[in-house]
């Protein structure tokens, strides 16, 4: 019983401490231990592994976006110039 209790305390602690390290821990701020606390953690919390599996995919697609074409600068003025020759 103490030794589930134990584990359980364990887990909610890492659990908090998890939650406020995620941007560090992606942005590479973490030390080796840290890190490996936090993915011990993720490994064993659905609700953390899920977290931080939709923030790497956020950022993948982000970093994704950056190589995207940019409108032509005048593309507003050329949308207003043909709204305004429609009858």
């Amino acid at each position: 019983m103490i030794g589930r209790m134990t584990r359980r305390y364990r887990f909610m602690r890492d659990h908090m401490w998890a939650r406020g390290r995620f941007s560090a821990y992606l942005d590479h701020e973490l030390d080796d231990a840290e890190s490996a606390r936090l993915e011990r953690h993720a490994h064993l919390c659905p609700g953390c592994h899920r977290m931080l599996e939709t923030l790497i995919k956020t950022l993948e697609g982000l970093r994704g976006l950056s190589g995207a074409s940019r409108p032509p600068s005048d593309l507003a003025d050329s949308v207003i110039e043909r709204i305004r020759k429609e009858p």
